[in-house]
């Protein structure tokens, strides 16, 4: 009887493979679909998705966070402290760092500046660009080239992953929607965790899906090791702490495997601690185990979530300074709610660098009371970064924000294909066993959804939920047996709609190439009006500062541009270079600019006195009315910021371009303007008064 009960769960254990012969006419099949024929296949979907992204990621410059990732990685490599820029893990910025390194970048001044003491990575990369600019962008491309290669990392697994479940046609199927997905490739070039952050999520829940299919000790300890790798990728990755002992309750409650039940839930408790001992071992390991042991009380947390309210009797002690000036607002505010208890004498397992890093994520995705800036706001009234959305801007953001960004920036190709995997999956009738699969893989981006949704209120880009992709495409190979199931006429139609939808997503995928990032679907007006509805990282992150250089050099030799960009390299650059690019900064009306280091250059911003006919540039971003930083054309290092206004009463610094017609769209984020003088006689009024600094 026991034996019995063993060969029972081991044959609901069984991952049930669905092959799939593919049509080749009306009345009979064709197996060319061979193991080998597969794997050529394979090997050319991800040879192009890396060919797509390396072609792209040469044409358009580093974007705003990669400008500090980097030289953050090289500092990690030199020496050896996890401090600068500890807002993402480690994991992409240390594998980006190493073929930079072996270029032998200029970085011992560096380590003498304020910026590296005071760990501001934004000054940091500025500086490291300054002083390797003749090499800068070609250094940058040598680590942007690795990136990718996480891309198809994770292609590797949603392929093995959707042909477990669906054959090696559906396994093709989910690989090709992740090769050539447009919103994968925008961030598959970068030196950022978003796209590796949703490969690694994908390959680890995959391994831990195995785990449950056959629970021995050989899974246990592989999927340790990847749920650390997980967390050296991205923060977000915490959430499968939660979500993977979900799995387990779900395999049982689905299944209903009842049998020796309490036998079962002592050997995965056991097994289970295996695998968070081995993941945080794994974090220790890619830390260098630095801070590790710290008490838990010593930390300065800022996030509400790790903080309490703090005491005047605290607060007269003296609070710890911070360059960044959201982390000493917060410490006058809060203090770590771990402080003075029992807790907070107990050594943290985990590096220091690590919780700091996940405190200042958790800060920025809860945002500030308004009362903090404002004493007569409303007491549930919070304020982050701006952020926009269908003309809007503002400090808060909207719940469906993250599901707008899907509708305007899938191709409508994929939708379909979703739509009719969401068909099979109502259609098809399942096996316990089958069902506990579907919800494995459509469960967890499900919770990534409500979770940046409702839990968050950061709404800075589609990238945030970059990992939905990948297991939604896996599931979409469920379309393939599906379809291949049906009989005659209809079994074509099917694959008509099959090809179509991965047809159109290449199709749109050809068409915007290289500008990835500039993605908008064509229902929502595609890439020319994607201002309308997104900014930021959805489409002007500050990629296409060579690209604009390039333009006027073709269209408009020698001449001087009015130039407001959006982004993090200074366009003089191209002067040490030794690069022609003439440009100046455009006027602002009064009271919108103010200068971020007003003591060393007092009154000198650069701003021009007023607008005259001839060519200007402005990133779409700033066209919105987004407040950042920009550069003064006058001066190679330094920078002058827009000042934000929350009532709007100063509006945007540069917002009145957004009256006029662009003559063209670099990469569809910078718009390039031809002022005629009745254009400058309309707007001058607006700079009439003297410059506020």
């Amino acid at each position: 009887m026991a034996q019995s009960s063993k060969r029972n769960r081991a044959a609901k254990a069984a991952p049930k493979v669905v092959e799939l012969e593919v049509p080749a006419g009306p009345a009979e099949s064709s197996s060319w679909l061979t193991r080998p024929r597969a794997a050529i296949v394979i090997v050319l979907l991800l040879a192009l998705h890396y060919a797509l992204a390396a072609d792209s990621l040469r044409r358009e410059n580093p974007t705003v966070d990669e400008i500090a990732h980097l030289p953050a990685g090289i500092s990690y490599w030199q020496k050896g402290t996890f401090k600068l820029y500890h807002h993402n893990p480690p994991l992409t910025k240390l594998i980006a760092a190493l073929p930079v390194l072996w270029a032998n970048p200029i970085t011992d001044e560096l380590y003498n500046l304020q910026a590296w003491a005071a760990e501001r990575q934004s000054v940091f990369g500025e500086f490291f660009a300054f002083l390797n600019a003749p090499r800068y962008f070609e250094m940058m491309t040598l680590g942007r080239m690795v990136m990718p290669l996480f891309s198809a990392f994770g292609g590797v697994f949603i392929y093995l992953w959707s042909s477990r479940l669906y054959g090696r046609a559906g396994g093709l199927l989910s690989l090709a929607l992740w090769c050539v997905c447009p919103n994968v490739l925008a961030h598959a070039r970068l030196i950022t965790s978003d796209a590796a952050g949703a490969a690694i999520s994908l390959a680890a829940t995959y391994v831990f899906w195995r785990y449950l299919r056959e629970p021995s000790w050989k899974w246990t300890i592989i999927a340790g090791i990847a749920l650390g790798i997980a967390q050296l990728t991205k923060f977000s990755a915490v959430l499968l702490y939660a979500y993977w002992p979900m799995l387990w309750v779900m395999r049982i409650v689905i299944e209903r495997d009842w049998v020796g039940f309490w036998r079962l839930l002592l050997k995965a408790a056991g097994q289970g601690a295996a695998v968070v001992v081995l993941s945080v071992l794994v974090i220790n390991v890619g830390y260098g185990f630095e801070g590790v042991g710290k008490p838990l009380g010593s930390f300065e947390f800022a996030s509400e979530s790790l903080t309490r309210p703090i005491t005047s009797a605290e607060l007269t002690k003296g609070r710890p300074s911070s360059a960044n000036g959201l982390l000493a607002l917060a410490w006058q505010h809060r203090i770590n709610k771990f402080r003075g208890t029992f807790l907070g004498t107990i050594p943290t397992p985990l590096p220091s660098q690590y919780l700091l890093g996940f405190d200042d994520q958790r800060l920025e995705t809860e945002g500030i009371p308004m009362r903090w800036v404002k004493p007569d706001a409303p007491a549930d009234e919070r304020t982050g970064y701006p952020v926009y959305l269908d003309g809007t801007l503002r400090r808060s953001g909207w719940w469906y924000y993250y599901l707008a960004c899907l509708v305007y920036k899938v191709p409508e190709g994929t939708w379909l294909l979703v739509a009719l995997s969401g068909a099979a999956l109502i259609a098809v009738k399942r096996s316990r066993a089958a069902w506990f699969d579907e919800f494995t893989v459509l469960v967890f981006p499900a919770i990534v959804l409500f979770a940046m949704s409702f839990l968050t209120d950061i709404n800075l880009g589609l990238r945030y939920v970059l990992p939905v992709f990948p297991f939604v495409f896996v599931g979409v190979g469920k379309v393939v047996p599906w379809v291949g199931s049906w009989a005659g006429k209809k079994r074509w139609i099917g694959v008509g709609f099959v090809v179509l939808g991965l047809g159109l997503t290449t199709l749109q995928t050809a068409l915007i190439h290289p500008s990835y990032l500039a993605n908008f679907n064509w229902i929502s007006g595609g890439p020319n009006r994607g201002d309308e509805h997104l900014i930021d990282s959805n489409l002007d992150w500050g990629q296409d500062l060579v690209g604009l250089q390039r333009w006027v050099a073709k269209n408009r030799p020698g001449q001087a541009v009015g130039f407001a960009y959006f982004g993090q390299i200074n366009p003089n650059i191209f002067l040490l270079r030794g690069e022609p690019f003439a440009w100046f900064l455009p006027p602002a009306p009064p009271g919108t600019v103010v200068s971020t280091s007003p003591g060393e250059h007092p009154g000198t911003l650069g701003l021009a006195e007023k607008l005259r006919p001839g060519l200007y540039a402005v990133s779409a971003s700033f066209v919105r009315g987004l407040p950042f930083r920009f550069y003064d054309s006058g001066n190679p290092v330094q920078t002058v910021s827009v000042a934000w206004n929350a009532t709007g009463e100063q509006g945007p610094a540069f917002g009145y371009f957004s009256t006029l017609k662009p003559i063209a769209k670099v990469g569809y984020s910078i718009f390039v303007y031809e002022l005629n003088q009745a254009d400058c006689d309309r707007l001058n009024p607006l700079f009439a008064a003297s410059k506020t600094q």
